[in-house]
């Protein structure tokens, strides 16, 4: 966690950071806000990394938008693979590996070497993952709550994704009285 950490301030350093944080634009008028689309896609791709291969504003946006939410959604995997203990390693050979990073992002990496491999995650990562998910504390609670409200639905209680109840309040409110 503190080499994506530093993965993440080197990136920011080094692209001038004109565009502050690629999970919070949402709409074409964010994005045409920080230039033209030249220079848009050439400060996106430097801060993720790797070529987008992309062309007009929707694509931009749709590419922002998927990465960021492949990134978010699978968070806890991709950084037990950017794990020092060389998780990334185990999922086969190189391009075996390329191969269940890019359907995991929904993007394909392209990379020649382990280390490049490596590097294009880490880069994508830092550029698109919530900033308010830094904490595994905060991504356990994030994925318990998550879970708490699929396992009510099997159980026929129906609950928003974001519960106003807290989960005591639930398991009261349904719990067999004796």
């Amino acid at each position: 966690m503190v080499g994506l950490v530093n993965m993440q301030k080197k990136i920011i350093a080094n692209t001038g950071s004109k565009i502050p944080h690629l999970d919070k634009i949402k709409d074409i008028e964010t994005l045409k806000s920080f230039g033209s689309y030249a220079e848009v896609k050439f400060w996106v791709e430097k801060k993720v990394g790797v070529p987008l291969k992309i062309n007009g504003w929707d694509q931009l946006l749709k590419r922002i938008n998927g990465l960021s939410f492949s990134v978010n959604e699978n968070i806890e995997k991709l950084i037990f693979l950017l794990d020092e203990n060389e998780h990334l390693k185990e999922l086969g050979s190189l391009p075996e590996a390329k191969e269940k990073v890019s359907a995991l992002l929904g993007f394909q990496i392209k990379a020649c070497s382990w280390e490049l491999l490596e590097r294009s995650l880490k880069s994508i990562v830092v550029a698109f993952r919530n900033r308010d998910m830094i904490d595994k504390s905060a991504i356990f609670e994030k994925n318990k709550i998550r879970n708490f409200i699929h396992s009510s639905r099997l159980e026929g209680i129906q609950m928003s994704d974001t519960p106003a109840l807290k989960m005591a309040d639930v398991l009261d409110k349904y719990r067999v009285k004796q």
